[in-house]
């Protein structure tokens, strides 16, 4: 069907043109960009229109703003970081995220796992097996062993050695950290067995057993999703 065509804000607008300037390479990371009134002359539009665009592009990790005597707005360095950080800003402000991040974290952490059993290196095993130990001696203090869960969930994912998935695998678990350390402080018995499923998967990945890898971790971040779903029923 044929539908009325929506009107783009202006603001929008100058954002998708400064957007394609710093894609076609026009504007360079490390540019400054001109004062807001010499762009909203240069562009015929009002200044708070381009005060808009200018806060949408800093929120999406293309500028940052400095002050000082030689502040100004400029060109950031697009990473992977910075197109992540404002996507986990905009997951945050959805009510429903923490469930949807779970059913994301088991994709990821799977494809990790098998990633991990084809590639980790003896530095991947040792960092691992030194989270492992840590969250061991932690529980044994009495502690949740978060600290060492979560460094050997990072350690896991820097061994698949892609950096993109990395990055993403790192967002959910920040994203869920504090569902994910309570469930193992109050939850009796859950650090011991989050514990030794680590082990389990630890020993896999270090047999490079990729099937055996995937189906432990599959395993465990089901059973941390369904503590976390039951708080959030």
């Amino acid at each position: 069907m044929i539908e009325p065509v929506k009107k783009i804000r202006l603001y929008e607008s100058i954002t998708k043109q400064l957007q394609r300037l710093i894609k076609d390479g026009e504007l360079k990371p490390g540019d400054q960009l001109p004062p807001e009134r010499e762009l909203a002359v240069r562009m015929n539009v009002s200044r708070p229109s381009i005060r808009e665009a200018l806060r949408t592009l800093e929120m999406m990790g293309y500028l940052e703003s400095r002050v000082g005597v030689n502040g100004g707005t400029f060109i950031k360095q697009l990473t992977i970081d910075t197109i992540i950080s404002p996507f986990s800003t905009l997951l945050i402000q959805n009510e429903n995220y923490i469930i949807e991040l779970l059913e994301v974290r088991l994709v990821l952490e799977i494809e990790v796992s098998r990633l991990a059993a084809l590639r980790r290196t003896e530095d991947d095993l040792v960092r691992m097996s030194e989270a492992v130990t840590a969250m061991e001696l932690q529980i044994q203090a009495g502690e949740s062993g978060f600290s060492g869960d979560n460094d050997f969930h990072h350690a896991l994912a820097k061994a698949a050695h892609n950096d993109v998935l990395e990055q993403f695998v790192a967002m959910c678990g920040d994203l869920l950290e504090i569902e994910r350390e309570s469930h193992l402080r109050m939850i009796k018995g859950e650090s011991k067995k989050a514990l030794n499923q680590h082990k389990g998967i630890l020993k896999a990945i270090s047999a490079g057993n990729e099937e055996q890898a995937q189906a432990l971790m599959g395993k465990h971040i089901l059973n941390i999703s369904e503590l976390i779903r039951k708080d959030h029923s």
